[in-house]
């Protein structure tokens, strides 16, 4: 039946890096279904022994949870999600779950060709914090549309 829950979104190894101690990670992007009208998202990560997870209502929030939990140990993840120029739009996360954000460019609007998918692979050297990727967010919000967020 396609209503059961949980349902598996996304299952796959990814990197993890801290202090260039780089490492292969499983992990895992569930809908664990809804609480009312709004959904429950939960992201996996299985790094060594260690199995830290989150949740949230949508998928991008979700993994913003989880790089909480990893950055204190100096851990990064590499995906387009925890890019410092990735954010997704409020319709991204109502209508998508938060499952593909905008890569964002200084001074410009996006568009539907900006879109690339929250967990997809990304480069080591394009990861930030959490704090660091919503500082980025505001300030490419200010210069794209003249107000603050």
């Amino acid at each position: 039946m396609s209503d059961d829950y949980p349902r598996l979104l996304e299952d796959r190894d990814v990197v993890v890096a801290r202090a260039g101690d780089r490492r292969q990670a499983r992990l895992r992007g569930w809908l664990d279904g809804y609480d009312g009208p709004r959904p429950l998202y939960r992201i996996e990560l299985f790094l060594g022994g260690d199995r830290f997870t989150a949740t949230a209502m949508d998928m991008f929030e979700s993994l913003a949870r989880l790089r909480r939990q990893l950055e204190p140990g100096g851990w990064a993840i590499a995906v387009q999600g925890a890019r410092r120029d990735t954010y997704p739009s409020g319709m991204c996360r109502d209508m998508g779950g938060g499952m593909q954000i905008y890569v964002m460019r200084t001074g410009e609007k996006t568009s539907e060709a900006d879109l690339v998918d929250t967990l997809a692979d990304a480069e080591l050297d394009q990861i930030v914090s959490v704090a660091e990727q919503e500082t980025w967010h505001a300030e490419w919000w200010e210069a794209a549309t003249g107000r603050r967020l």
